[in-house]
């Protein structure tokens, strides 16, 4: 009589669990914010040699890959002196592409207290 009743009980908790589950639904991933003018945009470009160009940081900004730029932030940068390896003008925007910064490298000027060193752009 004992194993019957444990058998029963068993099965009961496992419906109790198998109840619980299937209520909570599945929440699609957000779509990015796509910014009209960067997206399919072909930016007037500027390639800095090592040493080049700074970007100094006095505080943390937003981090963006290539393909995120004026969208959502994909991380964060610590401040500090950053090499710039690329500057890419949208015109509307300009955004800095920073060395041995991960994967995360693209900052928006505006997150940029000041540059060091010859930091023109072709577009100047």
């Amino acid at each position: 009589m004992q194993i019957k009743h444990l058998f029963i009980f068993t099965w009961l908790v496992l419906l109790l669990i198998l109840a619980a589950c299937s209520g909570q639904a599945v929440t699609p991933a957000a779509t990015p914010t796509i910014d009209p003018d960067i997206y399919n945009q072909v930016p007037n470009t500027t390639i800095f040699a090592s040493g080049q160009c700074n970007a100094i940081l006095d505080a943390p900004a937003p981090a963006y890959t290539s393909s995120t730029l004026g969208g959502q932030s994909n991380g964060e940068l610590a401040a500090g002196t950053y090499a710039v390896g690329v500057a890419a003008d949208y015109g509307s925007s300009l955004w800095y592409g920073l060395n041995e910064a991960g994967e995360t490298n693209y900052i928006n000027s505006t997150s940029v207290a000041s540059t060091e060193g010859d930091c023109a752009t072709s577009a100047e």
